[in-house]
């Protein structure tokens, strides 16, 4: 399976990853799998302008180390069977899927619990950077 990580935009199809992903987790103590796809959108979270492309910039070989660290530590945290965060870098128009998370775990508390801080800690923890691309030409770095 893919290692968790950065990845460019046109490496890979969140979607079918994360399709292909489920299929293969085949533990029989596996109750519950969950997954978050997050995507472009088009309403700004600073601004009300209209966003017409959202470009995502990371320092990579830092980020993976990150990425993979908060991996490990929550599937010890919540005796998972598996976890793994990819975030695509690269420019994304509205729509478009950025990141997955995807959590196989014995209970679906346990699930929804590691997917929840799993969210909450990819978006603060490693160094990876949001720039807002307005219609109306200007821009601005969110993280």
């Amino acid at each position: 399976m893919v290692k968790p990580g950065i990845y460019p935009k046109n490496s890979t199809d969140l979607l079918k990853l994360t399709n292909e992903i489920q299929k293969n987790i085949k533990e029989k103590d596996v109750g519950a799998i969950v997954t978050f796809l997050g995507i472009s959108k088009e309403n700004s979270t600073v601004s009300n302008k209209k966003v017409k492309s959202v470009t995502i910039e990371a320092y990579k070989d830092e980020a993976d180390k990150v990425i993979e660290k908060i991996c490990l530590e929550l599937k010890s945290k919540y005796s998972l069977n598996y976890i793994t965060i990819i975030h695509l870098e690269g420019e994304f128009l509205p729509t478009e899927p950025i990141v997955a998370v995807i959590v196989a775990a014995e209970t679906r508390q346990q699930a929804f619990n590691a997917l929840t801080e799993a969210i909450e800690r990819y978006k603060k923890e490693p160094p990876i950077f949001k720039k807002e691309n307005y219609m109306d030409g200007s821009s601005f770095w969110i993280s």
